[in-house]
């Protein structure tokens, strides 16, 4: 059994998933990341109202570029 119980926010094919400590099981998939985050924050603060440990874990989001501006620089060339 883990100590620290660890939520993880990802952006998953453009939505945010919520996943507890490195399983695959899926808490939930969100629209947005601060609905995402909201709900792994809630879930550690139940853990921690418990007296158990709890840490959320959000990743950057991929990074986007805009398909367009390449394509209208390759028809000018």
């Amino acid at each position: 059994m883990t100590d620290v119980n660890h939520y993880h926010v990802r952006p998953v094919a453009g939505v945010w998933h919520v996943t507890w400590n490195e399983s695959d099981e899926l808490i939930g998939s969100y629209g947005g990341q601060p609905e995402a985050v909201a709900v792994a924050q809630l879930l550690a603060r139940h853990m921690l109202a418990q007296g158990r440990k709890a840490e959320v874990h959000v990743a950057e989001p991929q990074a986007r570029r805009a398909s367009w501006g390449s394509s209208l620089v390759n028809h000018a060339a």
